[in-house]
């Protein structure tokens, strides 16, 4: 079944997901920071230096295909609000930015995932890993949204 475009989304450029969580911000962004939380709901081993040019790396990665890893850099983090992130895979001539950002809800929060710069990859590239990553973080959110704290 295809999946359609989502209001915030460029074919190529950039991709926006929202996840409501029923958890509040503070256990949300321990999933999101911690390497407990990110092997919950990310990858199956993580690596990550919560501190602004920070590095990290996540092996496993769950809805890529078997063995891709990434990695990256903390570009700017404002706990528990905002991360920005430097994100990209062995062999990628250029990498994209993934910002996620949490806001509190009634029931919760919510989490939003931005992430561009696919356009700085090659264009023979570019559309099938925007795709990749449409689907990834849709998948990851679900996980997410599942997912507690250990």
């Amino acid at each position: 079944m295809t999946e359609r475009i989502r209001r915030g989304d460029i074919p190529g450029v950039q991709l926006r997901c929202r996840q409501l969580l029923e958890i509040d911000v503070e256990e949300a962004w321990r999933l999101l920071i911690e390497p407990s939380g990110l092997t919950q709901w990310l990858c199956e081993q993580a690596e990550l230096d919560p501190v602004a040019g920070g590095a990290f790396a996540w092996h496993g990665v769950r809805g890529l295909e078997p063995g891709v890893a990434e990695q990256g850099t903390v570009m700017a983090i404002d706990p528990p609000d905002v991360c920005l992130l430097s994100l990209a895979q062995p062999g990628w001539s250029a990498a994209t930015r993934v910002e996620w950002r949490l806001s509190r809800q009634q029931q919760g929060c919510e989490l939003s995932v931005l992430q561009n710069g696919f356009e700085h990859l090659p264009l023979s590239h570019s559309l099938t890993v925007w795709e990749q990553y449409r689907r990834r973080w849709r998948a990851a959110l679900e996980r997410l949204a599942a997912a507690r704290r250990p």
